[in-house]
């Protein structure tokens, strides 16, 4: 699977303008905003195999460039329901959470996973991409790890001189960790654990400029995937988004 995208990503780089069409005003400072409610699935351990995007769910992306440098800042937000599969002390409907030493049953409530990241680019002379860092820090609200991870990656930046133009980034972080409090929430005494992944984040995509005007539309499909080196599950939140870009001069 992570072949074919990557194929993909090869194939929307070649349809890339020439880099001496992007060097245009390339001392000129610009900047990129865009906001996208995100829609798909999220499998974390507390949803169902279906864990379907709630509404409220949306990335966020800023980012500037300079020459041939870029530094961007990106947050995700996907709300899920948690799966019905265990019953509360009180008899209600609830969802057992697997941590290292115990199983805990919570009443069903909406599963919060969030990712904010900093990325630092340079685009090579005669090179349509970026080469990138990053630093991602992932959280949640139902007691997993907060995971933090150094990564590298390629990114097609949209082009603003064309009214149809297709982007995408690929970014790999391959020792993302964190550490539950307690191996067992119930038991002070448990100690605590630590958590490690291998993360993929990809980004394809497509941006359709409004004549006359710095908006944009966006449409694109994302995938985040964090695959275990020691823990109990995988973690990946995935699906199409539509929302707006605007440049800024």
């Amino acid at each position: 699977m992570r072949f074919l995208f990557v194929v993909a990503l090869l194939a929307i780089v070649s349809l890339a303008p020439p880099a001496r069409a992007l060097a245009a005003n390339a001392l000129t400072p610009s900047g990129y905003l865009q906001y996208t409610p995100t829609f798909g699935d999220t499998y974390n351990g507390v949803t169902t195999d279906d864990g379907d995007h709630l509404s409220g769910s949306y990335s966020a992306k800023a980012q500037a460039y300079f020459g041939r440098f870029s530094a961007a800042y990106l947050y995700y937000r996907d709300l899920s329901t948690s799966q019905a599969n265990g019953t509360t002390a009180s008899g209600a409907p609830g969802t057992v959470i697997s941590y290292p030493a115990a199983q805990v049953v919570m009443p069903v409530f909406t599963a919060s996973d969030a990712e904010s990241e900093i990325r630092l680019e340079y685009q090579p002379v005669r090179i349509p991409v970026y080469f990138g860092l990053a630093y991602s820090n992932s959280f949640n609200n139902y007691g997993f790890p907060r995971l933090t991870a150094f990564g590298v990656g390629v990114e097609l930046a949209p082009n603003p001189k064309h009214l149809l133009s297709p982007y995408g980034s690929f970014y790999y972080f391959p020792n993302q960790t964190g550490t539950y409090p307690l191996a067992d929430p119930n038991n002070p005494a448990s100690g605590s654990v630590g958590s490690s992944f291998r993360a993929n984040e990809l980004d394809l995509g497509g941006s359709l400029a409004f004549p006359k005007t710095a908006l944009s539309l966006v449409v694109g499909y994302y995938q985040t995937t964090n695959v275990r080196r020691t823990g109990t599950f995988n973690f990946v939140r995935d699906g199409p988004y539509v929302g707006l870009g605007y440049r800024v001069k």
